[in-house]
C-alpha cells in the first residue's frame, strides 16, 4: 500500500485548486473574456455606478449640440446602462492585456452599432426580427452573431420585407468608441492610457492598459480566490471533531485551507449569533464523518474497463459525440421539412452539452477513485443552515449518483452471521436492480434466484455484463461481487453498505404532521402487507383522466393511452411536490419523461416534434391536477406555512424555528437587488442598482421557501437523532443520505428499529403547534392562521411498518 500523507492530501486540495481557478482565468484571457471571471464581476459591480452617471451627463450635454454626427443621434436612442454596459463589458474583456486605443475605440463602436442595427431590426420586421436576433444569439462569438444579423437582413431587404440600415461610417465608430473609452477612464480609474513610440513610426502609439492599481488589485483578488476554493477531498486522518461552529471538520493547522463553519451559509450574522456547540447535530455529524472508508477494487475496475472502451452502462456517458441527424434534401425549399431538422438538431446540441459536463464528472470522480485506491479514508462533513448533513468533499461521495457511490465500501467488515443478516444483503441487491416495489419476502426470493447470476458476475464482471441491466449498475455491481462470494463460500466478510431508502420522505413527514390517513398509507407510514406506491397512485389517477378524455375524443387522449403511462411519469413531479414544485417544474419532468421513454424504448412517437408543447403540456395537467387531488391534506399543510411565512415577511421579519434536534433554523431570503441588463447579441449582464436598500425581505421567496425548509429541518432531526441513537447501541459506520439511511447488513435489523422509533418520537409530539405557538410568543403583534385541521392517524403504526424505510 503506498503512504498517502494528510500533508501530502492538504497541498494537493490546495494546488488543485488554485490550478482550477487559474485554468479558467487563463481560458477567459484567451478568449478576451475577462468580464466572466471573478474579478471581471467584481470590477464591472464597482465600476458601472459611476459610469452610468457618466454617460448620463455626456448624453445630455449633446442634445445642444446643432449639427449632431450619426453616432451622436443615433446613441440618444440607447439607455445609459446599455452603453455602460457595452462599454465596461469591451474594456474588462481584455483588461489585463495591452491594446492599441484605436483598435479597441473601434471594436467598442462597432459593438453599440450592432445593437443599434438589432433594434432597427426588431421595430421595421416584426415577422422575423425577433426571431433572426434570437438565431444570433445561438451562434458562438460576436463576429458569428453579427455575420448572422447582417446577412439575414440583406436578404430581408432584397426580398422587399424592411428597409436596408445605413451603416456607420469608420469615424463614427471611432469617435464613439474614443467618447466612452474616456468616460470609463474617467469616472472608474480602472484603466489609464500608455505611449509608446515603436519602430518605423513617427508618432507614439496610444494604449489602452489596466492602471498599475488595477492590475495589483487583480493579482492579490487572484491569489485570494486560489485559495479560498479549494478542491476539496476526503483525508486520511481522522476529521477534527466538531466543538462549536467554526472548528472542526479540516484540521487547518500549518495549511493553507479556508475555515469552513459547521453550517454553510453566506449569513454571517446568523452564524455569530450561535455560541456554543449545537450538542446533538454536532454529535451526530461527528459521527459520520469519522466512518472509514475505502474504494471498491473491483468497481474501480470495471468502471475503468467501461470508460476506457466506451461500454454504454447507465450513468456512464459516451464518449462519442452523438450524431446530427442527416440533412434533409429538400432543407433550403421546404420550410416545414427545415423547422424540423433544427429542432431536432436543438435536441442533439444539447445532450452533446449534457455529455461534456457528465464526462468531466466521471473523469473528476475516477481521478479522486485512483487517488485513494487502498487507502483508508473519511469524509468531513457539515450541515446546511436546515440541519441537513453533508459531505464536504465534492464528486466522489457516498451522496453522489451511483457512479459514485459504487466505488465507496466500509473501510471495516462486518461478518455474515446468519439468515437475517443475509437477507438485507439480499435486499440491497433487489433494491439497486429495480426491484425495491416487491415485497421483502420477493426480495430475497429474488436474490436467491439470481444467485447463480451473481457467482457469474463475481467472477468475470467484463465478460458477464447482466449487472448493467440494474437500475443502478455500478452500486449492483459491488452487491454481485459480494453476494456472488457468499453464495459460492458459504462465507462473507462484507464491507458493502446496505441502503433503507425511505417512500417519498417529504410527503411522509407531511402526512405525519397532519396525521393524514390517506398519505400516511400511501407513503408506507401505516402497516401494510405490501409495499404501497404514491407513484403509482398518481400514474392511475392520470390514465383515468385520460379514459375520460378518450370518451370525449380529445385529440391527445388515446395517443397518450397507446404510448404508455408508468409511474415514472409522476415519480420526479411528485417527489418535488412536497419542496415547493410548481406546474411548471411538473412540465420540465414530464417532458423528460417523454424524451427518456423515446430514447431508452425506441418506441413508436404517437406525435410529431411540432405537436411536443402541446402534448406535453396536456399531460402535465392532468399529472399536477392528480398529485393535487390525491394530496390534500398535505396541501393544507402546506399552505398553512406558507401563510405564516407571509404574514412575517409582510412585516419584513424571517421566519426562524428550532428543529427536534435544537439546531436553529432562521429563513431569511432578501429580496433582490440586480437586474439584469440584456442587449440583443452582446450578452447578458448584472448591472447593480445600487441605490436600492438590500436588507428587504423578499415575501415571494419566503412564501416559497417555508414548505421544504421546515421539512428538510425535520428530516434531519430525524437523522441526527438516529445516528446519535445508533452509535449508543453498537453501529459505527454511517452510509447517510438525508432520506436514505445505510450501514453494514449485520447492522440493518438494528437501524431499522432505531429509525422508526426515532421518527415516531419526534412525530408523536404535535410539531405544527408547537411552531405556531412559537411565533405567536416571538410575534405577538401578528395574527397568524390556526393549524390546519388533523386527520386520525394512528402515528404508532409507523413503528411496525415494515415498508416505512426498506
Amino acid at each position: 500500500m503506498n503512504t498517502l500523507t494528510q500533508a501530502e492530501l492538504n497541498e494537493d486540495m490546495t494546488t488543485l485548486g488554485a490550478g482550477r481557478y487559474r485554468a479558467k482565468v487563463e481560458s477567459a484571457k484567451a478568449r478576451e473574456a475577462e468580464l466572466q471571471t471573478p474579478y471581471g464581476q467584481r470590477l464591472m459591480r464597482a465600476g458601472l455606478p459611476a459610469l452610468n452617471t457618466a454617460i448620463t451627463d455626456w448624453q445630455g450635454s449633446i442634445e445642444s449640440i446643432s449639427n449632431k454626427a450619426r453616432f451622436q443621434k443615433d446613441v440618444q436612442e440607447l439607455a445609459p446602462k446599455i452603453l455602460s454596459y457595452l462599454s465596461i463589458k469591451v474594456l474588462l474583456d481584455s483588461i489585463t492585456q495591452k491594446k492599441p486605443l484605436s483598435s479597441i475605440a473601434v471594436f467598442l463602436g462597432a459593438r453599440v452599432e450592432d445593437e443599434l442595427r438589432c433594434r432597427f431590426l426588431v421595430e421595421n420586421n416584426e415577422t422575423k426580427g425577433k426571431g433572426i436576433i434570437l438565431g444570433a444569439v445561438r451562434r458562438k462569438g460576436t463576429a458569428a452573431k453579427v455575420r448572422h444579423v447582417r446577412s439575414s437582413m440583406k436578404h430581408e431587404v432584397e426580398k422587399g420585407l424592411m428597409d436596408s440600415w445605413e451603416p456607420w461610417s469608420h469615424r463614427d465608430k471611432l469617435n464613439l468608441g474614443l467618447q466612452m473609452t474616456e468616460l470609463v477612464r474617467v469616472s472608474t480609474n480602472l484603466i489609464e492610457y500608455t505611449y509608446i513610440l515603436e519602430k518605423r513610426r513617427k508618432r507614439p502609439t496610444r494604449y489602452v492598459n489596466a492602471t498599475s492599481e488595477t492590475l495589483q488589485w487583480i493579482e492579490e483578488f487572484n491569489d485570494h480566490r486560489e485559495f479560498i476554493e479549494p478542491f476539496w477531498l476526503p483525508t486520511v486522518e481522522l476529521p477534527a471533531c466538531w466543538t462549536n461552529i467554526w472548528d472542526g471538520g479540516y484540521d487547518r493547522e500549518q495549511t493553507y485551507l479556508p475555515k469552513v463553519p459547521f453550517i454553510k451559509t453566506n449569513n454571517m450574522d446568523y452564524l455569530r449569533s450561535i455560541e456554543g456547540s449545537l450538542p446533538e447535530p454536532m454529535e451526530a455529524t461527528n459521527l459520520v464523518q469519522q466512518t472509514p472508508w475505502t474504494i471498491n477494487p473491483v468497481v474501480l475496475k470495471v468502471m475503468e474497463w467501461c470508460w476506457e472502451n466506451n461500454v454504454i452502462v447507465d450513468g456512464l456517458p459516451s464518449r462519442e459525440q452523438e450524431e446530427l441527424p442527416p440533412v434533409p434534401y429538400d432543407f433550403k425549399e421546404n420550410k416545414e421539412s427545415n423547422t424540423l431538422w433544427r429542432r431536432m438538431a436543438a435536441k442533439v446540441y444539447n445532450n452533446r452539452l449534457s455529455n461534456t459536463s457528465r464526462r468531466l464528472l466521471v473523469s473528476k470522480i475516477l481521478y479522486v477513485a485512483k487517488k485513494l485506491s487502498d487507502k483508508r479514508f473519511f469524509y468531513p462533513s457539515h450541515v446546511d443552515f436546515r440541519g441537513r448533513l453533508y459531505n464536504i468533499p465534492a464528486f466522489l461521495s457516498i451522496q453522489g449518483p451511483d457512479i459514485s457511490r459504487g466505488l465507496l465500501q466500509f473501510h471495516r467488515g462486518e461478518k455474515i452471521r446468519n439468515e437475517t443478516d443475509a437477507s438485507w444483503l439480499a435486499i440491497q441487491g433487489a433494491n439497486t436492480y429495480g426491484n425495491d416495489k416487491l415485497t421483502l419476502d420477493k426480495r430475497v426470493e429474488w436474490a436467491e434466484d439470481f444467485a447463480e447470476t451473481a457467482i457469474a458476475i463475481h467472477e468475470s464482471p467484463t465478460t458477464n455484463l447482466q449487472w448493467m441491466d440494474a437500475d443502478e449498475p455500478f452500486q449492483f455491481l459491488a452487491w454481485c461481487n459480494e453476494w456472488g462470494q457468499y453464495k459460492k463460500t458459504g462465507k462473507l466478510v462484507s464491507h458493502l453498505p446496505v441502503n433503507l431508502d425511505a417512500s417519498n420522505n417529504g410527503l411522509q413527514i407531511l402526512s405525519m404532521l397532519m396525521r393524514d390517513e390517506y398519505g400516511a398509507k400511501a407513503t408506507n407510514v401505516m402497516v401494510s402487507k405490501e409495499p404501497q406506491d404514491i407513484y403509482r397512485v398518481v400514474s392511475d389517477l392520470v390514465i383515468e383522466k385520460l379514459e375520460a378524455d378518450k370518451e370525449k375524443n380529445h385529440p391527445y387522449a388515446a395517443n397518450w393511452l397507446q404510448f404508455g403511462i408508468d409511474r415514472k411519469l409522476a415519480k420526479r413531479p411528485t417527489m418535488v411536490w412536497p419542496y415547493g414544485g410548481t406546474f411548471y417544474s411538473c412540465r420540465d419532468y414530464v417532458d423528460e419523461w417523454y424524451q427518456d421513454t423515446l430514447r431508452k424504448t425506441r418506441c413508436a412517437n404517437p406525435f410529431s416534434e411540432d405537436e411536443r408543447y402541446k402534448v406535453t403540456g396536456y399531460l402535465s395537467k392532468l399529472t399536477w391536477a392528480s398529485i393535487n387531488e390525491v394530496l390534500e391534506k398535505p396541501k393544507e399543510c402546506m399552505e398553512w406555512l406558507q401563510s405564516c411565512a407571509k404574514a412575517l415577511a409582510d412585516k419584513g421579519r424571517p421566519v426562524s424555528w428550532t428543529s427536534p434536534s435544537g439546531f436553529p433554523v432562521l429563513q431569511s431570503y432578501k429580496k433582490t437587488t440586480a437586474q439584469n441588463v440584456r442587449t440583443n447579441i452582446n450578452g447578458a449582464g448584472t448591472y447593480i442598482k445600487w441605490y436600492k436598500d438590500t436588507d428587504d425581505i423578499s415575501p415571494r421567496r419566503q412564501k416559497q421557501g417555508i414548505s421544504p425548509n421546515y421539512v428538510h429541518s425535520l428530516d434531519a432531526a430525524c437523522l441526527t437523532k438516529t445516528v446519535v441513537e445508533c452509535n449508543k447501541q453498537g453501529i459505527y459506520d454511517f452510509a447517510m443520505i438525508h432520506d436514505s439511511y445505510g450501514t453494514h447488513a449485520s447492522n440493518c435489523d438494528t437501524l431499522s428499529r432505531i429509525l422508526r422509533e426515532q421518527y415516531f418520537s419526534v412525530f408523536k409530539v404535535d410539531q405544527l403547534a408547537i411552531l405556531s405557538q412559537n411565533l405567536k410568543d416571538s410575534h405577538p403583534d401578528i395574527e397568524f392562521p390556526n393549524t390546519p385541521e388533523y386527520g386520525e392517524a394512528d402515528l404508532r403504526e409507523v413503528l411496525r411498518s415494515p415498508y416505512f424505510f426498506s
